[in-house]
């Protein structure tokens, strides 16, 4: 399984530091941004796959995660913690596997919890900007990339976290991906560059209808301060904005001014792949 979709590697994700201590049965403790009692579905699902498949029955492993973007607002949060996570764990375990058969892990596990579909396919190896041409977990994968403005910004605004599960099993609105998204990617796939993927970006996220009127709200403010593209999360009650240069300092003010409420964020394409560090 998998997903076809375009999006941007952020320059911030998840970052995982695991312990591995004698017990006399399998324990997995994990503490999120210090929050020892967050529920981390999606990681632990997929470190428990991980160590279940591989024959690690004993011991007590401790994962302690600092997540740097919003979480449950369509950033790829849960992507990113969970193969964080899997990289960490194999390593202080002692298995070794090639990085796309660990990733393999967290890309089930966002399958079994519905946090995601494809976008472990692509963080765990991949850098820049695209689009998945070519779904399935990762290493089988298509990401197609081009090149971008070195002073290009992404800036978030994020309003609250959104349960993907309702969207992702509901067939009226699976449909409704299903068609505008085929478009996008043929669009896309004409002429594959920043302008394109940013167009698309939009019209899909404006007839799949489900921005709510605050997201409306951000979208319209972050273009009227000076972003060139502007478009809710998929999904999430967040909005991603495209400037260049001084213009993103201005569209992150504008957007700080509309609410206390709402956190926002100023990313650069991502330049790391994922790793142990």
């Amino acid at each position: 399984m998998g997903a076809t979709g375009g999006g941007y590697i952020l320059s911030r994700g998840a970052v995982t530091e695991a312990s591995f201590a004698s017990a006399e049965r399998y324990e997995l403790d994990t503490v999120v941004n210090g929050d020892m009692n967050y529920n981390a579905r999606t990681t632990r699902r997929a470190v428990d796959l991980l160590l279940s498949e591989n024959k690690v029955a004993r011991g007590k492993l401790t994962l302690e995660q600092k997540v740097e973007t919003p979480i449950g607002g369509g950033f790829g949060a849960s992507a990113a913690s969970a193969t964080s996570a899997v990289l960490a764990a194999a390593a202080v375990v002692g298995i070794e596997r090639p990085k796309s058969e660990l990733a393999l892990f967290a890309h089930r596990a966002e399958i079994i919890e519905q946090t995601g579909l494809g976008t472990v396919s692509v963080i765990f190896d991949a850098l820049g900007a695209g689009a998945i041409t070519v779904p399935g977990e990762p290493g089988k994968s298509r990401f197609v990339t081009f090149d971008i403005p070195s002073d290009l910004k992404i800036v978030t605004a994020f309003i609250g976290p959104y349960d993907k599960k309702d969207a992702l099993s509901s067939k009226s609105v699976s449909e409704r991906i299903n068609r505008l998204g085929e478009a996008a990617l043929r669009t896309f796939l004409s002429d594959p560059n920043l302008q394109t993927l940013a167009d698309e970006g939009e019209r899909f996220s404006a007839g799949l209808g489900l921005e709510s009127n605050e997201v409306k709200k951000l979208i319209k403010l972050a273009k009227a301060a000076g972003a060139t593209h502007a478009s809710q999360n998929m999904i999430g009650y967040s909005i991603h904005s495209l400037a260049e240069g001084e213009r993103a300092g201005k569209v992150a003010s504008a957007l700080r001014r509309y609410s206390r409420e709402v956190r926002v964020d100023e990313f650069e394409v991502g330049t790391r792949k994922a790793g142990l560090v």
